[in-house]
């Protein structure tokens, strides 16, 4: 009797071995390590890799990387503003100081021809050769001109050459035999240009071509001597 009563709970032991799964004790094990985790607020293994979110530290340090390249993008702009403010204020002055330099340069060359007028007048007073002062005056005036081209100041050729509205003046429109219509005969004021811009147009007469007889004129000469029924007096 007593060895069938020890041999049953044995087949029962071996039943429930041969109808529990694989592994069943790991997995147990398992469910209980992560039920642990859960409750004493650890992240489970792969938490947060499978959602694609990443770890806090990692957004903190973006965040903060952000906020100092802002910051470098502002003190960078705020100097540029601060140099282009400065660049407003000065260029007023520089400009205006460079327009007074060039003036003083032009008049510097000028002085050596305000000294020789000076001369040639005062020979002129002690009673000078007129044919020595007029050579001296002309030499004054090649000196001007030469002061005057160092700066761009040249005069407009007009003599003989065909009217340019952009560098003349007409102020006069005459027959002429020699020059063809349309070209300048005369100049009456010279004109100058500073580099490709006027400073003053030369003021010419115009050639308007040949004089062409006038018919009123023929008229007048077929009638001399003829009384008023047209027969001689």
């Amino acid at each position: 009797m007593s060895r069938h009563r020890s041999e049953k709970p044995r087949r029962r032991d071996e039943a429930d071995e041969r109808s529990a799964p694989p592994d069943g004790g790991r997995a147990a094990r398992e469910a209980d390590e992560l039920g642990e985790q859960t409750a004493s607020g650890a992240p489970a293994p792969g938490a947060g890799a499978e959602d694609g979110q990443a770890p806090p530290e990692t957004l903190e340090a973006a965040l903060e990387a952000s906020r100092r390249e802002v910051q470098d993008l502002k003190d960078r702009l705020q100097r540029l503003a601060a140099d282009f403010s400065n660049y407003q204020k000065r260029m007023p002055r520089r400009l205006e100081e460079e327009k007074r330099e060039a003036v003083r340069a032009f008049l510097r060359d000028l002085l050596p021809v305000i000294d020789n007028f000076e001369r040639a007048l005062a020979s002129a007073d002690e009673g000078a050769d007129p044919e020595a002062f007029h050579q001296g005056v002309r030499m004054v005036h090649d000196q001007l001109l030469v002061a005057l081209a160092r700066h761009g100041v040249e005069p407009i050729d007009a003599a003989g050459r065909r009217f340019d509205p952009e560098h003349h003046e007409a102020v006069a429109h005459v027959p002429s035999e020699e020059h063809p219509s349309g070209h300048v005969i005369d100049e009456v004021q010279r004109g100058y240009r500073h580099g490709d811009r006027t400073l003053r147009p030369s003021r010419v007469a115009v050639s308007r071509g040949p004089a062409e007889p006038e018919a009123d004129d023929a008229g007048a000469d077929e009638g001399v001597g003829q009384g008023p029924s047209g027969e001689g007096d």
